[in-house]
């Protein structure tokens, strides 16, 4: 089945689906009118824009631009699966961002117990903002814990730890500046400019441009780099356990922090699909001895 097809079905059917009456006009009826939902006429004049227009889209003789397939999905209240397959039909590739503002701030509960369920491997999930949504134990003691307190994340959100927080920049993030907050800062300047209405990210452009240490990393623009997945850096690992018999070369960064292992670690990063906006970060480690 060609894609035009599966478009024409997909609008045909997404128009069936609403009752005329629900936007001001006469429910279908009488001759030659036995169909239900609305005409192509319709949804054409709710897109403000002629038949034909729209007609050319059904037939996928169209050449549509993203904003005119964010209307009809609106006006034909898709959902996001919806949306996204009309994009794929009619452009041959995914919409790169959902319209529900709140979409990338939740995973389903499945998630939360997915994620505590893996062992032996540091595993969280993060917001669009970069809050923790769901982490295992071993994520949560990989950060720098305090000597004589249980282990907890030092920061809810991730990218004001890596940005603001001391602890990142002096101890626990090897080589701060040019390994962690330059691609760090070009990370966030992408978010806030993709979900300008996400208060959390709306925020954290605020703290970030104004801080002394980071402001001027933030403001330079000569980087851009939107995801970490791939990415090997340096930094300290504190839950860090050397293997049966071998040699511990953990060490102390200073006198407030427990000792933590040296090393690398690479960014294995992923999106729950349920979820656009969130990230699954996979954290897997290499001690330097």
């Amino acid at each position: 089945m060609s894609d035009k097809r599966l478009l024409q079905q997909l609008l045909r059917w997404k128009r069936g689906q609403i009752d005329p009456a629900e936007l001001g006009w006469p429910s279908r009826s009488g001759r030659g009118r036995r169909s239900t939902g609305l005409s192509q006429a319709q949804v054409a004049h709710a897109l403000y824009m002629t038949e034909r227009t729209y007609a050319n889209l059904e037939r996928g003789s169209a050449s549509p631009t993203s904003s005119f397939l964010d209307k009809v999905a609106r006006v034909l209240r898709m959902d996001e699966h919806e949306r996204t397959a009309l994009y794929v039909y009619a452009l041959g590739y995914e919409p790169p961002l959902p319209t529900d503002s709140y979409s990338g701030t939740s995973v389903a509960p499945e998630w939360h117990q997915a994620v505590s369920n893996v062992v032996g491997q540091p595993c969280y999930v993060n917001d669009v903002a970069w809050n923790v949504l769901a982490a295992n134990d071993e994520a949560i003691r990989m950060f720098p814990q305090l000597r004589g307190q249980p282990p907890a994340f030092p920061e809810k959100n991730l990218m004001r730890w890596m940005l603001l927080h001391e602890d990142a920049r002096e101890h626990h993030l090897v080589d701060w500046e040019k390994q962690w907050a330059k691609p760090a800062a070009a990370q966030l300047r992408t978010a806030v400019a993709a979900h300008p209405d996400n208060e959390d990210l709306q925020l954290l452009d605020k703290e970030v441009s104004e801080d002394p240490v980071v402001g001027p990393i933030y403001r330079d623009h000569s980087i851009a780099h939107t995801h970490p997945d791939g990415d090997t850096r340096p930094m300290r690992h504190a839950g860090y356990a050397s293997p049966q018999g071998g040699t511990d070369h953990r060490d102390r960064c200073c006198e407030r922090h427990t000792r933590s292992q040296l090393g690398s670690v690479t960014m294995c990063a992923a999106q729950p699909l349920g979820s656009p906006g969130t990230r699954l970060c996979l954290l897997v480690f290499e001690p330097k001895n």
